[in-house]
């Protein structure tokens, strides 16, 4: 059980996710990182009945840097808030931050449940396939209080995660020299060539599995990982635009959006 205050605050949170929605949250009611998490906790069990995985946010340093962040945060991913690219257009919901350009685990077997810390490479054998997608960041509530800790209950900014179709994996040390590249209306945007500038996915990955085994925590045969942005900005997406990222040995996602 929470306190008053921080119920109050979860569900405002699910209210305005449920509309699409950012309105005043009184996020200086937040008082550490324990409550950041309860709140988020109370948010996506008011919002959703299972979640299928972990979203995360800020494995970048510019893009912790620029939304307040001390540390990569991340949020339960609600059932119904993975979507497939094919079935866009999508709408933009009020406080739309930016889009991330991301790689989707699915993990074939339970990681931590012995609640040892996990390896680089007991990470990669776990892993069934792996999917390019677009990360949808966003806000439900005007930023007060201490933006790390509003970060973390507000759903870590997830919003919902595009994905294109599953690639098993082959050669997984190719994430290194990925061929990267994202465009918006065909104009681009970002481009690296054999990995350089990117964030690596699996490194991502690792320290979220390793943060929940220090939480207690673990991931289940099924989960999905989505990686946070592996390019070091969040993209800026407008109504009546197409994101298009293209991952040489991984895949491509794009979306269109109102």
């Amino acid at each position: 059980m929470i306190d008053q205050n921080l119920d109050y605050l979860a569900n405002l949170l699910c209210r305005n996710r449920r509309q699409g929605l950012t309105s005043d949250i009184p996020f200086d009611l937040l008082r550490s990182e324990d409550d950041a998490w309860a709140v988020q906790s109370a948010a996506i069990s008011a919002f959703a009945n299972d979640a299928v995985g972990y979203a995360l946010i800020g494995t970048c340093p510019a893009i912790r840097g620029s939304l307040g962040l001390a540390s990569p945060i991340y949020c339960p991913i609600p059932v119904g808030t993975v979507l497939q690219d094919s079935h866009g257009p999508f709408r933009l919901p009020q406080g739309f931050i930016g889009a991330q350009c991301e790689i989707v685990f699915t993990i074939g077997g339970p990681l931590g449940a012995d609640h040892w810390p996990i390896t680089r490479d007991q990470f990669c054998k776990a892993i069934l396939s792996y999917q390019p997608a677009i990360g949808l960041v966003g806000r439900r509530g005007h930023l007060t209080g201490q933006p790390h800790l509003a970060a973390i209950a507000d759903y870590a900014f997830h919003v919902s995660t595009i994905v294109d179709r599953y690639h098993e994996p082959t050669g997984l040390d190719a994430m290194d020299r990925i061929d990267m590249r994202a465009s918006i209306n065909n104009v681009p945007v970002f481009q690296s060539a054999s990995g350089e500038g990117l964030v690596d996915p699996i490194n991502s990955a690792l320290w979220l599995v390793n943060d929940l085994i220090a939480r207690s925590n673990y991931l289940s045969a099924g989960d999905i990982v989505a990686t946070g942005s592996i390019i070091p900005m969040l993209l800026q997406i407008l109504p009546g635009q197409e994101l298009k990222v293209e991952l040489s040995g991984v895949g491509d996602a794009a979306a269109s959006f109102l």
